[in-house]
């Protein structure tokens, strides 16, 4: 028994070398969540929140049934709409918040993890999108949670989403594993700089696609992911501004 764990083993307080802190300051990680080791969490967790899908998200696109297919629910300890985050074996590794409250006027993220995951480390989805995957033969990667909910709403659930639009080496490796076409759908305000950034960490990229706003120019908000304009905007970038990366 080779005893290999796939989770690891989680301790609040973690002893440091004091002659490395220097180093930690000075080379952060990819992102903030990379410091969390990937953990198993206890579903009894998701019984803190209430499992009903709420008119927030719905009104934004989002449907009752892929809001419960999802475990979207709420936690009226902290006024936010609660988002399970599962790994592709589907056990729950961590929970995200979106605020309901005005988080401008009161100075405060938007977004939040009441339970931390390395968001580095998921393909967020992936669980429930891969026979959908297999049967496209392509793969919709997007920045946000959110954005794979719509697009499951929509029908494309061979969706996932990475968290942001800044590609871990592990994201990169799990989605070539997949074997199928990559198509990259991020927000609108991707500068053409990180575009090519992330498309170069692609050692595959004959299966490279990118959804990039060009003949349909200005029919997104500065801040808009390809679905969140509906369905007939998303078919016409989809159709018309895909391109392969060369």
């Amino acid at each position: 028994m080779c005893r290999y764990e796939y989770y690891n083993t989680y301790e609040k307080e973690k002893v440091s070398d004091p002659c490395l802190l220097f180093l930690e300051e000075v080379e952060p990680k990819e992102n903030g969540y990379d410091e969390i080791p990937l953990i198993k969490l206890d579903e009894k967790i998701l019984s803190e929140y209430v499992q009903y899908p709420n008119m927030w998200f719905y009104d934004e696109g989002i449907s009752l049934y892929v809001q419960r297919l999802f475990e979207v629910g709420f936690s009226v300890r902290d006024n936010c709409i609660t988002i399970p985050i599962r790994d592709e074996l589907g056990s729950l590794v961590g929970v995200k918040g979106r605020t309901v409250l005005d988080y401008e006027a009161l100075k405060m993220s938007k977004y939040w993890f009441p339970y931390p995951t390395p968001k580095s480390q998921i393909l967020y989805g992936l669980d429930k999108a891969l026979p959908y995957i297999k049967e496209a033969g392509e793969v919709l990667v997007y920045e946000a949670e959110k954005s794979v909910q719509k697009s499951f709403s929509m029908g494309f659930c061979n969706a996932v989403s990475i968290g942001g639009h800044e590609l871990s080496r592990t994201q990169v490796l799990k989605l070539e594993k997949l074997g199928v076409n990559i198509i990259l759908a991020f927000d609108k305000n991707v500068s053409n700089e990180e575009w090519q950034r992330e498309t170069d960490k692609f050692l595959l990229r004959d299966k490279l696609y990118v959804i990039y706003e060009r003949k349909n120019k200005g029919l997104l908000g500065e801040k808009d992911a390809p679905v969140d304009l509906g369905i007939e905007a998303f078919l016409k970038l989809y159709t018309e501004d895909k391109y392969k990366v060369r």
